[in-house]
């Protein structure tokens, strides 16, 4: 007697191919059997009779690597269908933590008031706390170079040595035998934005040896997105491996035409090199982003007490008046102070949803000082203090999102409406991007079939990855499983309410686990090492 059958629903495999009606067994975390009228006996049966029945989605670029650490429910996710999710994105991420102080201020999500810390050193070790306890979700992680390059160099601006590049390639190579699926850069952040070409292709060399990937948050998606693109395509070509352009939209200021440019550079670069090239975005036109980002980065550079500390100067606050009356910061270029919104605060959840002139108001000073007054607030959690920014036009996002090779991530973190991270949100992707793309794009406004749409949140964002096990309805792939009731389908989060789960996800499958059935989730942990 086999563990589960799922019978009578329509199978999307997520190869892209037409569905079809059949069971599905599963026995010991492993898909054993297709067939239409198994006659395979199973401790438990779930009927699917008029709905579909997909692969669990992967979440191919995610921040969740702390708050996944703080609760294991992984709720946000499991209640969208997430089953994977690929963390270590943008050059941020908590291990290696050569420097526990800087690694904190370099992590998403990270807060000293949920009850976890940072103990581990290694990559390795890292991910033993991650799987330690069980966790609700698969993981892929990425080992990111920002936080390599805190570790042997700090916040400086200088380039490696040649002993300091050989430490930043130990760490790498720890991390990769360790697990990691690849390495991932944020160039338009701090301290990524000081490593150049030669740095980070002898990085990714080390990711190449483990048949790793490189992807990238690249330096510019303005005036110098195609220069950023073949930057990212050299790195690449150079160290031998795929690449993964993260959130690939030119920002509304790029010249007109960016995004046809790079497609077919893109497409041009996989042709003649025979590279893997895979895309990324999230179904929105409004994006991310940490306060903090408004301000030039010597502001938050260096460990909690000292950001702190600049941020209660008044010296501080009549510089950054200066500079945010010249704006070169890539955040502050989008557009005025009201053009960007509050999305999390701890301290002040009644100015969610707020735009930052309004913020100012509420203060009763100007928005700038307000920023700080925000920042202050939440104390060592200032990096949680969340907004929301045009990400892109819509036309934009639409056009990237139709390229073949454009998988969807959330560009978010795992949440939940109650617990240590009831007050904690990302952007509202972190609980319902992948119902609303197949809503909005599929049954609304009819872009896509539904069979290449749940291609872009399945088997695409797993041969990005390079996680060969899943992403596909097929025998002896892992038993990651959806059952989706596509007259229920919803999501139900928006910019002004971002934490609400979606509706329509009845069953969730975990390599072979009821994780959640008919919108109960059980306390049922298992995720898996996503390895390579």
């Amino acid at each position: 007697m086999i563990d589960l059958i799922i019978r009578n629903g329509k199978i999307i495999d997520g190869t892209g191919n037409s569905s079809f009606l059949s069971d599905i067994a599963v026995n010991d975390g492993i898909i054993v059997e297709i067939e239409k009228s198994s006659n395979l006996e199973a401790k438990e049966e779930w009927n699917a009779l008029g709905k579909v029945i997909c692969p669990g989605f992967i979440d191919i670029h995610s921040h969740a690597d702390f708050s996944l650490l703080a609760d294991r429910r992984n709720e946000s996710a499991i209640r969208q269908g997430i089953t994977t999710v690929v963390t270590g994105n943008c050059g941020h991420g908590p291990a290696p933590a050569g420097n526990h102080k800087l690694v904190k201020q370099n992590t998403v999500g990270f807060s000293e008031n949920w009850g976890v810390d940072i103990v581990w050193d290694s990559f390795s070790e890292y991910l033993e706390c991650l799987f330690s306890q069980g966790l609700s979700v698969n993981v892929a992680p990425l080992v990111p170079h920002g936080t390599v390059r805190l570790a042997v160099l700090g916040h400086s601006k200088k380039k490696p040595t040649i002993v300091e590049l050989e430490k930043m390639k130990s760490l790498v190579e720890e991390s990769m035998s360790a697990g990691a699926i690849g390495i991932s850069t944020g160039l338009e952040y701090s301290p990524g934005i000081y490593a150049d070409e030669q740095e980070l292709s002898v990085l990714a060399s080390v990711s190449a040896k483990y048949n790793g990937i490189y992807a990238s948050h690249i330096r510019n998606r303005g005036e110098k997105f195609k220069l950023a693109v073949k930057e990212a395509l050299n790195i690449c070509s150079n160290a031998g491996l795929p690449a993964q352009l993260s959130h690939l939209a030119p920002r509304p200021y790029a010249p007109k035409g960016s995004l046809n440019q790079i497609l077919d550079l893109v497409e041009k670069t996989r042709v003649k090199e025979g590279m893997n090239i895979g895309l990324d975005s999230f179904p929105d036109i409004w994006g991310p982003g940490t306060v903090a980002h408004l301000l030039p980065y010597w502001v938050y550079e260096g460990d909690h007490e000292e950001v702190l500390n600049r941020l209660k100067s008044p010296e501080t606050i009549d510089k950054c008046r200066k500079q945010f009356s010249n704006p070169s910061n890539f955040l502050l270029r989008l557009g005025g102070l009201d053009k960007f919104y509050l999305v999390s605060s701890k301290s002040f959840p009644e100015l969610i949803g707020k735009n930052f002139i309004e913020i100012g108001d509420y203060f009763s000073c100007d928005p700038i000082e307000g920023i700080f007054k925000l920042l202050l607030a939440d104390g060592t959690d200032y990096y949680n203090v969340l907004l929301r920014h045009i990400y892109a036009t819509k036309t934009d996002l639409d056009h990237l999102l139709l390229n073949s090779n454009c998988s969807l991530g959330s560009d978010g973190v795992v949440s939940a409406k109650d617990g240590v991270l009831a007050d904690f949100t990302m952007n509202r992707s972190s609980y319902g991007y992948t119902i609303r793309f197949i809503k909005e794009y599929v049954l609304e406004r009819k872009m896509f079939k539904l069979e290449e749409a749940i291609r872009k949140m399945t088997s695409l964002p797993a041969e990005s990855a390079g996680l060969s096990k899943r992403g596909s309805i097929e025998k002896n792939k892992a038993a990651d499983i959806l059952v989706l009731n596509l007259k229920e389908l919803s999501d139900n989060s928006s910019d002004e309410s971002p934490n609400q789960y979606p509706s329509g996800v009845e069953l969730v499958v975990v390599n072979g686990k009821i994780v959640m059935e008919k919108e109960k989730l059980f306390n049922s942990f298992p995720g898996k090492h996503a390895k390579k």
